[in-house]
């Protein structure tokens, strides 16, 4: 019998289609549902890390990964539909996706971090991510520069020990654009079951 996976280590499958298909679903529908998919995937992010034995101090340093690939996975997902949304309705979606994404962060931080407005300092990291990641090329999915940038940024939030010193390279190289793969099959898989 094997024994159950601590939930910290446990990665989580996040439900990514429409049940009833061939329903219309507005823009912010797909928003909210896209906005619990990457908090899923930010979710499974820090698990990784944690999976491959790299070390969190506590469970501060945990939700400051979470926010970090939160503020990623958001970017992404504009960077994915620029191309294939109009301005006024890629601006209601993403701003839809900033604010689910914030909500889930908030109930969760609150959980472990105890009541106060988490959502305004998350809007001023993905603000500043936004920025920075904007100026990174972005061919259909996330160049060296952009995974360079959330590698350093998460490395700078578990610190370079020994045993951190290369989470850079698992996030650049192997967990960035894993995420990145589930963001894009979530996409394509929300947008198709809601026509």
């Amino acid at each position: 019998m094997s024994k159950p996976q601590s939930p910290i280590t446990r990665l989580t499958r996040a439900r990514n289609k429409w049940k009833h298909t061939g329903k219309v679903r507005s823009v912010d529908d797909n928003a909210t549902a896209l906005g619990y998919i990457i908090w899923q995937l930010a979710l499974n992010g820090a698990r990784k890390l944690h999976v491959e034995d790299y070390r969190y101090d506590d469970d501060i340093q945990r939700i400051r990964v979470i926010e970090e690939y939160l503020a990623f996975l958001v970017h992404a997902s504009d960077r994915m539909v620029f191309d294939d949304m109009a301005q006024e309705p890629r601006h209601t979606f993403v701003s839809g996706v900033a604010r689910a994404s914030a909500r889930h962060l908030q109930r969760n931080k609150e959980d472990i971090l105890g009541r106060s407005d988490y959502r305004t300092g998350f809007f001023v990291l993905l603000n500043s991510r936004s920025s920075e990641y904007g100026d990174c090329s972005f061919p259909g999915e996330p160049g060296y520069p952009m995974l360079r940038a959330l590698g350093a940024h998460i490395l700078g939030i578990m610190g370079s020990d020994q045993t951190n010193k290369w989470v850079i390279d698992q996030v650049m190289d192997i967990d960035a654009p894993e995420l990145c793969r589930g963001l894009r099959n979530s996409l394509n898989s929300l947008f198709v079951t809601s026509q």
